[in-house]
């Protein structure tokens, strides 16, 4: 069985706001078309995220070629406390045609390293209770969406 996984990655300001940075990493020189945005190609990697057993610590990464354009934009990202929002898609591997969406995370950055070839943007959670900085923001339904507001909540 083959599958076809596609990222759609979109930076936000500390806000939330769109900072019309926005790429796709499967259709080579091409833009697309996402929830009403366009991506253009960006050849970027993203790890996935992984987290510890009490879930303080959520971290990912991203890898991007090194250039003047993306080493200027992630040091505007990580000077400025922007997020990450990333979109999973799956694709037929035949047409590459969009079939589903596997999942969606919002990641503050957090930092970056590069050598002579890339760039690795570090992400993490943008929610640090630990040191209660959130950096400088409230959660609102607009960043978590719907919470329950009755019922009870069972962990096992």
């Amino acid at each position: 069985m083959s599958i076809a996984i596609g990222t759609y990655i979109r930076f936000l300001n500390a806000d939330g706001d769109d900072t019309g940075n926005r790429f796709q990493n499967f259709f080579a020189n091409e833009t697309r078309n996402y929830n009403g945005q366009v991506y253009t190609f960006g050849g970027f990697g993203f790890s996935g995220g992984t987290l510890d057993l009490q879930a303080a610590n959520i971290s990912a990464s991203l890898v991007m070629n090194l250039n003047e354009i993306s080493l200027n934009l992630i040091q505007q990202a990580a000077d400025n406390f922007w997020l990450v929002d990333i979109h999973t898609v799956w694709l037929d591997p035949e047409t590459f045609a969009e079939t589903g969406n596997h999942g969606e995370e919002l990641y503050a950055v957090t930092g970056f390293e590069h050598d002579s070839s890339r760039i690795s943007i570090r992400l993490g959670s943008p929610l640090d209770a630990v040191q209660q900085n959130v950096p400088r923001r409230v959660l609102s339904l607009r960043m978590v969406g719907a919470l329950p507001s009755t019922g009870q909540i069972n962990l096992s």
